[in-house]
């Protein structure tokens, strides 16, 4: 008899091990397959691959960052193709994730960052009271995301683009805004250019960064300046699916200018 219960019980410890074993060695080859798929730019695949790490624990953070990271991704690319139905449904999903990120793992600054990067994308698609809404919630968790990891460049960017399409809003849009649906938030381009440049600070040669800041001084009626980081944007190499874009645009509008 208790010879049978130590072999039941050795048992039961090699079943735990092996099931062990294969649950993290599923979860790792999955996240591999979709980190490759993301670096070659295939956002939908990539995600393909997250949601079947995602099916095998549901709850895991890396699992749901990179889903959050990987659906604003997809629906950025969507909405630079003009296909705003599958733009908005993938950043649909990023929101949805976001939101669930942001309960279970309220210590971490890389969450507010995608959560404030979600919101931002999904006010894309609101109108009136609601992109109001949308984009007090971008402010308030880029700051959040600075005030626990003052060193990561993301929440800056998202505050370097919020403040500047706030400061462009005319009187005219800021005053209806204001008696209609509740005040405008605050924001100005000289804020705008702080932010970049702390981006840029961090990380010199992002191309996001330096185009981002080229738009603001374009803004600012800036131009010589605006010119050296376009200029800058042609020669840096690709490092996300985002430069693609950032470098068409660059490319085009330094042609304008120069005509």
């Amino acid at each position: 008899m208790k010879i049978n219960t130590r072999f039941q019980y050795l048992s039961f410890v090699i079943f735990i091990i092996i099931s062990s074993i294969s649950y993290c060695g599923g979860i790792k080859d999955y996240l591999e397959k979709g980190d490759e798929s993301y670096s070659k730019f295939n956002n939908v695949e990539a995600i393909s691959y997250y949601e079947k790490a995602l099916n095998i624990t549901a709850d895991n953070f890396e699992v749901l960052l990179k889903l959050v990271r990987t659906y604003n991704a997809a629906g950025e690319e969507y909405y630079e193709y003009r296909k705003r139905t599958e733009a908005e449904y993938y950043i649909n999903k990023a929101l949805e994730f976001a939101d669930k990120l942001r309960i279970k793992f309220p210590d971490s600054s890389a969450v507010y960052s995608y959560f404030a990067m979600s919101n931002g994308n999904i006010a894309l698609f609101k109108g009136g009271k609601e992109k109001i809404k949308y984009a007090n919630l971008v402010e308030q968790n880029a700051k959040k995301s600075i005030s626990i990891n003052p060193n990561a460049y993301l929440p800056y960017i998202i505050l370097g683009i919020y403040y500047r399409e706030i400061a462009g809003l005319s009187w005219i849009e800021r005053a209806f805004a204001n008696t209609f649906w509740g005040s405008v938030p605050s924001g100005s381009y000289e804020e705008s250019v702080s932010m970049l440049k702390k981006a840029l600070a961090i990380d010199p040669n992002m191309i996001v960064a330096n185009y981002q800041l080229a738009k603001t001084y374009r803004q600012m009626d800036r131009g010589p300046e605006e010119k050296v980081l376009l200029q800058k944007v042609l020669i840096l190499p690709i490092r996300d699916f985002r430069d693609k874009f950032a470098k068409e645009k660059a490319n085009k509008r330094l042609n304008g200018i120069s005509k």
